[in-house]
């Protein structure tokens, strides 16, 4: 089995959703979104090392994608069975992120060894991001990672690109990765 299809088969046999692959060329990178972040919603936008600006620019994210030539989607889906439990939106969230970092891992055992993966909403590493400590750098860096959003990529956009409809309901919740290899 070439390398490709074991990672495409390592993906497929995580505890996921769906995996879709997806032409990096094809992540459309958004000024709107970036300005949603920069509105902190979230409270995440200049609190997190994962997070603008501490991600750099989107053109900076666009020369990257253009090192990569395969990218794959992966979705979680969770159950949410008390929608007043703020933190039960997150449980999935965390999880996505384990995954990501060991398909990542894998492939860069496989040599796609600038192999890259995006989480699902913001880093949640650190109970408390060592940006908002006065630190001048993350201190889970082998670990932690940013989302597809932090980086202006319309995550929405993305999965409608390749088939994948993604519904906001209060009773469920889906994180999008990605990976780049």
């Amino acid at each position: 089995m070439d390398k490709l299809k074991q990672l495409k088969a390592y993906i497929d046999n995580q505890d996921i959703y769906l995996m879709k692959e997806i032409p990096p060329e094809e992540l459309p990178i958004s000024k709107e979104v970036r300005d949603t972040c920069m509105k902190n919603k979230c409270g995440q936008y200049n609190n997190n090392f994962m997070c603008p600006p501490y991600v750099g620019t989107l053109e900076e994210f666009e020369d990257k994608v253009k090192e990569y030539t395969k990218g794959f989607l992966v979705l979680v889906k969770d159950k949410i069975d008390d929608p007043s439990d703020h933190n039960a939106f997150y449980v999935s969230a965390d999880q996505l992120h384990g995954i990501m970092l060991d398909i990542e891992s894998y492939g860069k055992k496989l040599g796609f060894d600038q192999s890259f993966a995006f989480i699902g909403g913001h880093c949640r590493l650190c109970k408390i991001c060592a940006v908002r400590l006065g630190k001048e750098k993350c201190i889970d860096s082998k670990r932690a990672r940013p989302s597809l959003e932090a980086v202006g990529v319309d995550v929405i956009d993305t999965c409608s690109k390749v088939g994948i409809h993604i519904a906001f309901k209060k009773d469920e919740v889906t994180w999008v990765g990605c990976l780049l290899i």
